[in-house]
């Protein structure tokens, strides 16, 4: 049996699309759509620094993809509390 440590293990296992099949991501338009897999595709690939720029990540999606920064704050807030 090939044993890995957990680090390899967990870098592994993909969670890159799981936010598509939440209800909340299902019922928003194509725009929003491309909006919500911009800002998760930006955190996936810099998590570490994300935290610090969300919000000029959402001001800049935003403005990029023609949503309001509303928009996309109700929506990011609806999946935490979906979660929680």
């Amino acid at each position: 049996m090939n044993n890995k440590k957990f680090e390899v293990f967990v870098s592994q296992i993909s969670e890159k699309d799981e936010h598509k099949k939440t209800k909340g991501y299902k019922k928003l338009s194509p725009k929003m759509k491309n909006a919500v897999d911009h800002i998760m595709k930006n955190m996936h690939n810099k998590p570490q620094n994300f935290l610090n720029s969300f919000d000029t990540s959402i001001k800049d999606t935003a403005t990029k993809f023609k949503v309001t920064k509303n928009e996309l704050m109700d929506y990011f807030e609806k999946e935490l509390f979906a979660v929680m």
